[in-house]
């Protein structure tokens, strides 16, 4: 759902670049770390994830306050001038690669792809890798059904973006502190 917001937000190039640079960034440290991370405590991956969603929750509650500020709706539609109003209607305005959107979207995919792996871990340790492998793919499996079906109704293009920004800022935030929860007390109960 992550993708689907940052794809719709200013036109999808460059959050589609930075998801597959994110998977392919997790992918790698997940195949790199696989057998180290059988030996890092659960706690150690906590203080990991923590960090990692709490930054990115903070900086989506940034870009919503940033928008609030400057109110970007009524400002684009102002400022927009006659060129643009033929670009837009003769299809010549294409969005160009946001090199920022990129990063925000790789930092995004690898804070979940990190997630996905310790949630992995840590069912592989209580289920076996089978069931841990089969309940993360089910998982995804639903996530991606729900942007899906969110992204054909519309739904992405009818709230503003400022608004999906302090939904997913403060889902963010709070999985955050719940992983600094969990790496401060350790009653995940997994070592």
């Amino acid at each position: 759902s992550l993708l689907s917001l940052l794809i719709n937000m200013d036109g999808g190039v460059p959050y589609i670049v930075g998801s597959i640079l994110g998977a392919i960034a997790i992918t790698i440290v997940a195949y790199i770390a696989g057998s180290l991370l059988l030996q890092i405590p659960m706690h150690i991956l906590d203080w990991i994830s923590g960090f990692l969603f709490f930054g990115f929750g903070v900086f989506l509650l940034f870009e919503f306050r940033k928008a609030q500020k400057e109110d970007e709706e009524s400002v684009s539609i102002e400022n927009r001038s006659h060129n643009d109003t033929e670009k837009l209607s003769t299809g010549e305005n294409k969005k160009a690669v946001i090199w920022a959107g990129i990063g925000v979207a790789a930092w995004g995919m690898f804070v979940e792809g990190i997630e996905i792996t310790i949630v992995w871990l840590g069912g592989s340790f209580k289920q076996g890798m089978a069931t841990a492998t089969i309940g993360v793919l089910i998982g995804l499996g639903i996530i991606g059904m729900t942007a899906l079906l969110l992204g054909k109704a519309g739904i992405f293009q009818k709230i503003p973006t400022k608004y999906l920004d302090l939904i997913a800022g403060i889902m963010v935030t709070i999985y955050g502190v719940y992983f600094l929860y969990e790496a401060v007390t350790g009653t995940m109960g997994i070592a």
